[in-house]
């Protein structure tokens, strides 16, 4: 049956005797979208279809718990099942992203410099004029000189990893064997150090911002 917002909110909660349906409806409704949304990347073309079955079996059951959760911060603005996709798909998007880097070495971002220039390269595809785009060019280079002249291979490592390719800092701990306190100095000390050299070089933080705003 359809169900109102209130409706959901009312049978979901604890003790409800309509919770166990509400439950499993909710969770039909999430794996069907989820399911739909795990075929459309070309990254799971490798996974048969009671593999990606089984994950939006799993990402549902997960996404319902924090649903569950969080019902009670949930304002009416927009529907309920619309508000839940959302949670679901932040979640399917995020257990996607750290499997992903699970078996990643950080190595890769950094050799010779040539995977994090193609990392931190322009690539917005916006049309611009020609002069702002030289001008852009050239600030871009002087950061990717800076990245890879002045920073460690730690802060190189992180920097990329945290920046460019939006690894979690958990996962960047692991992947480095340290621990999330270590990831966050270096991170914290390769950013000083990146505007300090920049700084020096004439090309002030809010240049840079205003250049590719």
């Amino acid at each position: 049956m359809d169900r109102t917002n209130e409706m959901w909110l009312e049978q979901l909660q604890d003790g409800h005797p309509q919770q166990a349906d509400a439950l499993e409806a909710l969770r039909r409704f999430l794996k069907r979208g989820i399911l739909a949304y795990l075929h459309t990347r070309s990254d799971l073309d490798r996974l048969a279809t009671n593999e990606l079955a089984q994950m939006s079996e799993d990402f549902a059951q997960e996404a319902l718990l924090k649903i569950k959760a969080k019902a009670h911060t949930f304002k009416g603005k927009s529907k309920f099942t619309t508000w839940s996709t959302k949670i679901a798909s932040n979640h399917t998007i995020g257990q996607l992203r750290r499997a992903k880097w699970r078996d990643l070495s950080l190595d890769v971002l950094t050799d010779a410099g040539t995977s994090l220039q193609e990392i931190i390269s322009d690539d917005s595809g916006h049309a611009s004029r020609p002069e702002v785009e030289s001008e852009r060019k050239q600030v871009w280079e002087a950061v990717i000189s800076v990245i890879n002249n002045d920073l460690t291979e730690r802060q190189r490592q992180v920097l990329s990893a945290v920046h460019f390719e939006q690894i979690p800092m958990a996962e960047v701990a692991r992947l480095l064997n340290t621990n999330t306190n270590n990831v966050y100095k270096l991170l914290h000390d390769a950013r000083l150090k990146l505007k300090k050299c920049l700084a020096d070089c004439g090309l002030e933080p809010q240049y840079i911002l205003s250049l590719f705003g």
